[in-house]
């Protein structure tokens, strides 16, 4: 399983990936282009981008210092809502290069030849070349047979 999310928590291999320079050597070995490894990066950067959007905007009672509660803040006290404007200007930052890198990282995807499709094959034919998951799978079927012929 670590291998699979080799790259994902190395940020120099994510760097290596974007193409910076002089990161070899820093303890991280290189990525692999796999279309699994893509995929997992889109779905959990994407709900990072999700979540740096929901700062953002700072939602009244969800936790969040935003725009929103910032612009309340200023009725009551200006001092906090200029500190709080400063955190929704830095939320609103990050939201934003979140997305430019999202936006990156995806055409770099589709330059690679990867699709959603080559990754659904990848995990599946890692997933069942895995003797252990092969055994619980059929450990499971079994079950649910043996409970089938068993109710009423």
């Amino acid at each position: 399983m670590y291998k699979a999310f080799r790259w994902f928590l190395c940020p120099v291999s994510l760097l290596q990936l974007l193409g910076a320079s002089g990161s070899a050597g820093r303890g991280c070995s290189t990525p692999n282009d796999s279309s699994f490894n893509f995929f997992v990066f889109f779905f959990v950067f994407f709900a990072q981008n999700v979540m740096y959007v929901l700062q953002a905007i700072g939602i009244p009672n969800w936790g969040f210092s935003g725009w929103i509660l910032s612009l309340i803040a200023l009725r009551t006290n200006t001092a906090v809502a200029v500190m709080m404007i400063l955190v929704s200007l830095s939320f609103t930052a990050v939201a934003v290069l979140g997305i430019i890198m999202l936006k990156k990282i995806h055409s770099l995807y589709r330059r690679t030849g990867a699709s959603f499709q080559k990754a659904q094959e990848e995990f599946a034919a890692g997933v069942f070349s895995n003797q252990a998951v092969r055994t619980a799978a059929a450990n499971a079927a079994a079950g649910a047979a043996t409970n089938a012929f068993r109710a009423p």
